[in-house]
This record gives C-alpha cells, sequence and structure tokens, in this order.
C-alpha cells in the first residue's frame, strides 16, 4: 500500500489504496483495515469520492462485505459521519441500500443503531432499504426493520412508479414474504402503481409461478424438449412429495432447510417398503435423487404459496368493480352500426349487446382486470380463486370487447374453456361478438397453439384444425356465415391465417418421411435377407431325402428357438412393409385442412408404430441368434437398453400427437351428429 505522510505526521490514503484494502481485506488485518478506512474517511471528510464505474464508495464495499466489525470500530471515533452514510452511488443506493439487497442483516443492524432515519433514504428510484430487501427476498432484514417504530410509520412510502412493497415481493416471486406483507399492511392489497396495476394483477401475469402454467402440470406434457424427462418430473411432483399444506407444514423461506429436512424424512420413511436400504450404498444415487426432490420440492411449495396469496388476494378485495373494463351503451350501438349489413344479427347476439352494455362501466377504467389477464396466461387456480368469490366478474369483457370464454378459445386452452362453460350462462357468452365484429368462431381461427407446449407444424396445423372444429360444436350455426368488421367469414380467416403454416406443415412431415422411408426400406431388406441365411444354414445332404434343403436346426433341441427366430424375422418384415406402404401413402396426401384433422396424424401414428414393432423385433431377432449359436456372450446386456432406448425415443415422438389424437376421438364422440 501506498501511504504517504506529511509533515504534521497525519497519513495521506489515496482513493486506490482505501479501495484494494477494502477488497483484499481477508489478507490484511482488521486492524490495519480499520486504520487505512480511517484515515481515509478523516482525510476526504463528507464528500467521499467514487471509487468504480458504478459510482460506489469506499463504505458501500465495507456494506457489501457484511461484516459489522469496521463500522463498530469507525463509530467509536464518530466515523463514518451521517452524511457519508447518506451518500449515494451513481443510482443513488447508500451503503444501507447495499446491505439491505444483498441480506447483510449485522451490518443493516449496527446502521440504523447509528441513525434508524437512514432506512427512509431515497435512491433515483424512490426506493428506500426496506424496499431493496423485499425486492431481493431477504425476509430477515425486512423482519428487523419492521421493529423500528420510525421505519414501521414511513415503510409504506411507494416508489417513484407507484410500487409498494407488495408489488416487489410478487415481482420477484418471494411469496412467503408477500403473504406476510399482507398481513402486516393489508391497506396494500388495493394499492396500484402508475400502470394500474395492484399486486393481484402481477401475479396474474406469472403463470410459471402456479402448476398449471409450470411443466409439473401432466396437461402441459410438451413443455419441454424431452418428454419423458418432463414426465419423470411430472410424476414425482404427484407421487413422492408430499403435499405441502399451510396447516400442517410451517411456511418457510426458500432459503431455509427445516421444510427440506422434514421433507426428506417423509420420504425416506414411506420408501423402507421398496428396500430403500439395499441402495443406502451409492452415494450417487441418493444425491441425484435428493437434487431432484429438492428441486420438486421447491417447485411445490411456491406453487402452494402462489395459491395462498392468491386466496388472501382475492379475500381482502371488497369491490370487483374497479377492474372492470367496458363501453357507453352508446359505443356498442355505434359498433352494432358498424357491422357489416349481411351478417344477420341473431335475437341472441343483440341480448349480449344489451346485456354488455348494463354491466358495463360508463368509461373505461386505467386499471386491467385480473381475472382477464388470469385467463390470458391460462392460471386456472386464479381463475377459479376469483370467480368463487366475484362470480359477476366473468361477464366483464377486455377493451377489446372480448369476454373470458373468447380469450379462452384464443389461447386454445380446452381445459380453461371447459371449466368456463360451467360457470357461466354459455347461451350469452358463446353469442357474444367484440369490438371488431368477430364471433367466438373468428377468434377460433387464430394460428398458434398453447403458449406451455412446444409443437411443430404438423401437430400446430392439426391442432388449429381440431380447434377450430371443436368451437364450431358450441358455436350458433349461422355463425360459420357470419362476417366481421373485415367482411371475413370464419372459414376465409382460417384459411388466410394457416397458408403459411399449412405449407411448411406439409414440408417438414414430407422431408421427415423421406427420412423414414429409407430406415424402413433398410430394415425390411435386412430382414428379407435374413430369411434365405438363418442361423445354421440348410441341409446340404442329398443323401437324406427328407431333410435335403431344410435349415439344420430343425428335428434338433433347437428347433423351437429357430421357429421363434424366424417368427421375429417374419413379423419385423410384415411390419417394415406395413410402414413402408403407410409412409408412401402420407407422400401422396392432398395435405388439405382436412388431412391435418385426423388423416394425416393417423397416418403418421400408424407408420411410427410400425416402424417401432418392426426395430424392436429385429433386435429381438439379433438376440435370438446369439441363443441359437450358443455364442459365450449374454445378449441381454445389448438388447434391453436397446429396447428401452427405442421405447423412451418413440414416446418423445409420438405422444403429442398421440394427445391430439384422444382429444380429437374424445370430441367426435361427445359431439356426434354433427357435420361441418
Amino acid at each position: 500500500m501506498a501511504a504517504l505522510a506529511t509533515s504534521s505526521g497525519a497519513t495521506i490514503v489515496s482513493h486506490q489504496d482505501a479501495f484494494r484494502t477494502v477488497l483484499d481485506r481477508k489478507n490484511r488485518s482488521l486492524q490495519l483495515q480499520v486504520q487505512v478506512v480511517r484515515d481515509y474517511l478523516r482525510q476526504t471528510g463528507d464528500d467521499l469520492a467514487h471509487v468504480d464505474v458504478e459510482g460506489n464508495t469506499v463504505l458501500h464495499f465495507l456494506a457489501i462485505d457484511g461484516d459489522p466489525v469496521p463500522f463498530r470500530e469507525l463509530f467509536k471515533d464518530g466515523l463514518p459521519t451521517i452524511q457519508m452514510l447518506k451518500k449515494g452511488n451513481f443510482r443513488g443506493d447508500t451503503p444501507l441500500h447495499q446491505a439491505a439487497s444483498f441480506g447483510r442483516l449485522n451490518v443493516v443492524k449496527i446502521i440504523m443503531e447509528r441513525d434508524p432515519e437512514l432506512a427512509l433514504v431515497r435512491n433515483n428510484l424512490g426506493e428506500t432499504p426496506p424496499y431493496v430487501a423485499v425486492a431481493a427476498g431477504n425476509k430477515n432484514v425486512f423482519d428487523f426493520v419492521m421493529q423500528k417504530s420510525v421505519v414501521k410509520d414511513t415503510i409504506t412510502t411507494r416508489r417513484n412508479d407507484g410500487c409498494t412493497l407488495l408489488h416487489a415481493a410478487v415481482l420477484g416471486e418471494y411469496y412467503s414474504l408477500a403473504l406476510d406483507i399482507v398481513e402486516s399492511f393489508p391497506n396494500l392489497v388495493e394499492a396500484h402503481n402508475e400502470k394500474g396495476e395492484t399486486a393481484l394483477n402481477l401475479l396474474a401475469c406469472k403463470p410459471v409461478s402456479f402448476k398449471s402454467g409450470s411443466a409439473y402440470s401432466f396437461i402441459n406434457l410438451g413443455g419441454r424438449s424431452f418428454i419423458p424427462g418432463q414426465l419423470i418430473r411430472c410424476i414425482s411432483y404427484l407421487l413422492f412429495i408430499p403435499p405441502i399444506d399451510e396447516r400442517t407444514i410451517p411456511i418457510a423461506d426458500a432459503e431455509s432447510q427445516p421444510l427440506y429436512r422434514f421433507i426428506l424424512q417423509q420420504i425416506a420413511s414411506s420408501l423402507t417398503d421398496l428396500k430403500w436400504k439395499l441402495i443406502s450404498g451409492y452415494r450417487w444415487i441418493l444425491r441425484a435423487v435428493s437434487i431432484l426432490i429438492r428441486g420438486v420440492v421447491d417447485v411445490k411449495k411456491k406453487h402452494a404459496l402462489a395459491v395462498l396469496l392468491a386466496k388472501r388476494l382475492i379475500a381482502k378485495e371488497t369491490d370487483w368493480s374497479h377492474y372492470t373494463y367496458g363501453e357507453s351503451s352508446m359505443d356498442l350501438r355505434k359498433n352494432q352500426g358498424k357491422t357489416n349489413d349481411s351478417a344477420l344479427l341473431h335475437p341472441i347476439q343483440l341480448l349480449t349487446m344489451h346485456f354488455s352494455a348494463v354491466t358495463a362501466s360508463p368509461k373505461k377504467n386505467k386499471m386491467r382486470n385480473p381475472l382477464i389477464q388470469a385467463v390470458e396466461n391460462s392460471i386456472e387456480e386464479l381463475v377459479e380463486e376469483i370467480l368463487e368469490k366475484f362470480p359477476d366478474a366473468a361477464y366483464t369483457v377486455d377493451k377489446n370487447g372480448k369476454n373470458v370464454l373468447h380469450i379462452a378459445v384464443e389461447q386454445k386452452d380446452k381445459l380453461l374453456y371447459d371449466y368456463l362453460k360451467t360457470k357461466v350462462r354459455k347461451d350469452v357468452m358463446l353469442t357474444a361478438i367484440d369490438d371488431q365484429g368477430n364471433t367466438i368462431l373468428h377468434l377460433a381461427t387464430k394460428q398458434g397453439n398453447s403458449p406451455r407446449i412446444l409443437l411443430g407444424h404438423m401437430n400446430q396445423m392439426a391442432w388449429d384444425v381440431c380447434w377450430f372444429k371443436r368451437v364450431w360444436y358450441d358455436s350458433s350455426c349461422h355463425f360459420q356465415y357470419h362476417r366481421n368488421l373485415e367482411g371475413k367469414t370464419p372459414g376465409e380467416l382460417f384459411q388466410e391465417n394457416h397458408v403459411i403454416l399449412r405449407e411448411k406443415a406439409e414440408k417438414a412431415l414430407k422431408d421427415m418421411n423421406t427420412g423414414l422411408m429409407l430406415v424402413s426400406t433398410l430394415i425390411g431388406t435386412v430382414n428379407y435377407a435374413t430369411l434365405f441365411t438363418i442361423p445354421g444354414g440348410y441341409n446340404d445332404d442329398t443323401k437324406d431325402g427328407k431333410s435335403f434343403g431344410r435349415p439344420k436346426f430343425f428335428s434338433t433341441r433347437k428347433e423351437d428357438q429357430l421357429l421363434s427366430f424366424l417368427w421375429y424375422v417374419g413379423v419385423s418384415l410384415f411390419c417394415s412393409g406395413i410402414a413402408l406402404a403407410t409412409m408412401l401413402l402420407i407422400q401422396l396426401s392432398r395435405f388439405t385442412n382436412d388431412d391435418f384433422y385426423m388423416t394425416l396424424p393417423l397416418r403418421y401414428v400408424g407408420s411410427l408404430a410400425a416402424l417401432f414393432v418392426s426395430a424392436i423385433f429385429t433386435v429381438t431377432a439379433c438376440v435370438q441368434t446369439y441363443l441359437l449359436l450358443e455364442i459365450n456372450v449374454s445378449p441381454y446386456y445389448l438388447m434391453w437398453p436397446l429396447i428401452g432406448y427405442i421405447i423412451i425415443l418413440s414416446l418423445d415422438v409420438v405422444y403429442l400427437t398421440l394427445d391430439y389424437m384422444y382429444f380429437c376421438l374424445r370430441c367426435a364422440v361427445s359431439f356426434t351428429g354433427q357435420e361441418m
């Protein structure tokens, strides 16, 4: 350290020297560090210099470090002064802001002992240290600050954009902390920021915080790239993790361990019958299971806390009208007059418009409707909780005049769509028309799939066609002829929206089918050749008239094994032929919209199933050959892993198509006798 001594004996410490001393504190004695910082503070006075590109001072780094001893020693000499502690970086954050953000509770305590009003200093965004602590999820810091009366009275001070502590907790997904804030400051529940968003609005925009919007729900299988891996997580979530209930298991923070240990104990005891002790010696297995369990536990706890927070927020709502978008009846009549003359309005539609005019607010409100947001994000839990307390909220519309059923149809959420139909007047909601003259059938023509499922072009095109037909079953018959304000019928709009997707789906299916045809041909060729080169060969002894030309293993103890081998080869050859023929049908398809509804998915699954069976029996025939020739190598070590790999690969490839076909068949059975 380069330090200079003046003629008066005082030590001159540069900014760089003080900065290096603080950063390198682990290699320096505490006494030397405190002495350097003390000399530096005395030398600079209240005008502390910024020592890094973010404008932090030496005190900022001391606060981030988290050791309260340097502050305690400096306070004995009256340093740093209150003015020094109020000096912020380029973002306006003081040392107390930094300590609160990083969760340095000991430093927060000692700084607030010096002056509790330092917790009221605001940065450039208007954030106080308690706000920063909540935004970072540091519950221990927030609990300590809550004990200070001088801070508690003004802790609900909002940020410059109107966000409160509750907004910060929900934005950071710290739901346990948000629950504590709701209990301590119930007035923050209905507080909204400059955008008109309450905490419930923010929660309605976080689908991943709920099971229905996460990859741990069976309905969302396909949201991850590898479906079998996602399936294992879903099963672990459902079976191997005890349900989290705030009445039986105390709510803990995300970083605390008692909940995690408690659940591990429950799981260990439940696996006693499965001979858990047999694998206790394999630490790597236990470690892998522990990591999987802990990840699922954290996610399940987060989902439980999110639902509990939603219940608390909704329970404290007294009136839903301030969330309502609406139009005056004059505006509705004006929109009605804009409707194309060729589109004849059904009497029920007129009743719906009148109903909307009665329930709508005279003017548009800036605040968004959490129910509309929950439906847009397909958060079933939140929708159920809202409608449980406010059933009339289902009849509100968004700023475009769409009701909740309209939005569910646009999102292609089949579960939420079926649920909403049981909670509303279907005859009113299904016949409603939005501000653009779109019926529910027009909205079903939107391209795309559920936002949490990754579909290829073929599956996406199939789902779009099926969903359009599904909504048609529920809509009025004349809606297929109804024209919106652009003069388009639902059929015309569907064709327009899916031209590019249909071409991409056709190209993707043909390209994949070409490769599979080659594989199927190779398997069939190999098995066809195998029929004439069977293990052991043929009897070429001309003197043996009865057995001449027959396989040598016939009339021996291996005859049954040889017959099994021939059956395996024959089935493989037969299935490869079926796969090849089915793939040829796919290549010759017209690829119209109706073909994607059932014909192409059925041929696709059929060809892959035949190819799968062919590959399995080819592997089995190979194993049978090893047994026939009595080779001193166990073929099962190769067979079972290979068959397992083929099964997992096939499941990953065809699951989404099988799920789609199941939905189509269920709809066809439920709506028999209707044709489009």
